[in-house]
C-alpha cells in the first residue's frame, strides 16, 4: 500500500472517530513507517493521540463499531509497554477500511521522541514540543553516548558468558545487546535519531559504510544461531564486534574509558600487570549476584 493511501486512510479515520471534536483530545500524529515513506502493502498505520483523560474503554469500542472498525483488540498494551519508544497510556488494534491501525493514547508530557511523525491534529501547539529525527548532537553528546554503549556491551558480554556457562538458556536474552550494536552503529553513522523499533532496521544497517567487517552477519548470527549449540563462537564475535566498534568509535571521538577505577589509565588501558579487565570482570560478577 503507498504512502499517501495510508495517509488518506488514517486522515479518514480522524475525521470519522471524531477526534477533532472532542475536547479531551488535543493532538493526532502519524508515525512509524507511513510518516517515515518507508511503507508497503505489509505496513499497518502507527497513530499518537496526546489526551487529557483517557475514553474510557467503552465509549472507544462504541465509537470504532460506529465507523465500521472490525477485529478491535482494546487495550492491547498499556503503561510501560517495552514494544513502543515512547510512555503511553493505553494501545488499540483494530482495523479500518482494510488496513490496520495501532493507536496509542499519551498524556502530553508522554509525547516525548524523536523520529517522523506527521501532524494531523494539534489543537494545544504540541507539535513545536516534539523532537524530530534531524535533532543535533554535539561531538561530546555523541562520544559519551558510544561510551555507554561500548561499556554497557562489556557488561553484556560478561552476563552472557556466565548464563551459557549456567547452562541458563531460558533466561538468555539478547535483546540488550542487539540495542547496544544497532546503536553504535547508528551514531557511528550519523542516525543518532533513529526509532529503534522502526521495522526497517536492517535495511539501514545494510546501507551503512561505517561497521566492523561482516557486521550485518555477525548480527544475524548472535541473534538466530542456537545458544545451546554456538555459545562459544558468540563469546568469539561479542569479543571482537566490541574491540572492532571501540576501535571505530576512537578514530572518530579520540580514546575512550571503559573503565573508571585506579587500575586503568584515563584512556581504559589495563594497568602495568595486565589485570585491570580481569578485576571489573570479577568485580561486575560480585555485583550481579548480590
Amino acid at each position: 500500500m503507498s504512502t499517501d493511501t495510508n495517509r488518506q486512510v488514517a486522515e479518514t479515520f480522524t475525521q470519522a472517530y471524531g477526534y477533532t471534536d472532542d475536547e479531551r483530545v488535543r493532538a493526532v500524529f502519524i508515525v512509524g513507517s507511513t510518516a517515515s515513506g518507508e511503507d508497503d502493502a505489509y505496513s499497518d498505520v502507527d497513530m499518537m493521540v496526546a489526551v487529557h483523560a483517557l475514553i474510557p474503554n467503552g465509549e472507544r469500542l462504541e465509537r470504532l463499531r460506529a465507523i465500521g472498525c472490525r477485529n478491535v483488540m482494546l487495550a492491547i498494551a498499556g503503561m510501560g509497554n517495552p514494544a513502543l519508544p515512547v510512555q503511553s497510556q493505553v494501545i488499540d488494534k483494530f482495523v479500518f477500511r482494510d488496513t490496520w491501525f495501532d493507536v496509542s493514547y499519551h498524556l502530553p508530557h508522554q509525547l516525548q521522541f524523536c523520529f517522523d511523525y506527521v501532524t494531523l491534529l494539534d489543537k494545544d501547539d504540541l507539535t513545536s514540543q516534539l523532537c524530530r529525527a534531524s535533532q543535533t548532537y554535539s561531538n561530546a553528546e555523541l562520544k559519551a553516548r558510544v561510551q555507554s554503549d561500548l561499556r554497557l556491551l562489556h557488561a553484556r558480554t560478561i552476563r552472557y558468558e556466565k548464563y551459557v556457562q549456567r547452562g541458563e538458556w531460558v533466561g538468555l536474552d539478547l535483546a540488550a545487546i542487539k540495542n547496544l550494536l544497532v546503536d553504535l552503529v547508528m551514531v557511528l553513522n550519523d542516525r543518532p535519531s533513529y526509532n529503534r523499533y522502526s521495522s526497517r532496521i536492517s535495511h539501514l544497517l545494510a546501507d551503512f559504510p561505517l561497521k566492523p567487517d561482516r557486521f550485518d552477519q555477525d548480527l544475524l548470527d548472535l541473534l538466530h544461531l542456537d545458544n545451546r549449540e554456538t555459545w562459544a563462537r558468540k563469546i568469539e564475535l561479542l569479543h571482537r564486534l566490541e574491540a572492532d566498534l571501540k576501535a571505530l568509535c576512537e578514530t572518530r571521538w579520540g580514546p575512550i574509558a571503559m573503565f573508571d577505577d585506579a587500575g586503568a589509565d584515563e584512556d581504559g588501558n589495563a594497568d602495568e600487570d595486565g589485570n585491570a579487565d580481569e578485576r571489573r570482570r570479577t568485580q561486575m560478577n560480585a555485583d550481579e549476584r548480590r
